[in-house]
């Protein structure tokens, strides 16, 4: 436990520790956090946009992670495939 003494009371008193990020900012850093971006204002984007724009030789990992984590979906549109945010 941190913590200081207190002089008036002569036990330690507890110190919380400064303020942190919100988890969701320290899980969306990045490249990943700018490919959320990029589907958030292109709804129904290809991958192969998303790569083009943001420089990318491959996103792949990137739009799984958001997949698994339901921050976006992905429809079939004949054989491309799209994305959207949830």
């Amino acid at each position: 436990m941190k913590g200081v003494k207190d002089a008036r009371k002569g036990r330690i008193v507890r110190v919380d520790s400064p303020a942190r990020p919100a988890r969701s900012d320290l899980l969306l850093a990045g490249d990943l956090k700018k490919v959320l971006l990029l589907i958030r204002r292109n709804p129904g984007i290809r991958p192969s946009e998303i790569n083009r724009r943001l420089n990318l030789e491959q996103s792949d990992g990137y739009r799984n992670t958001l997949l698994r984590r339901g921050l976006v979906r992905k429809t079939k549109d004949g054989n491309a495939m799209r994305y959207y945010p949830v």
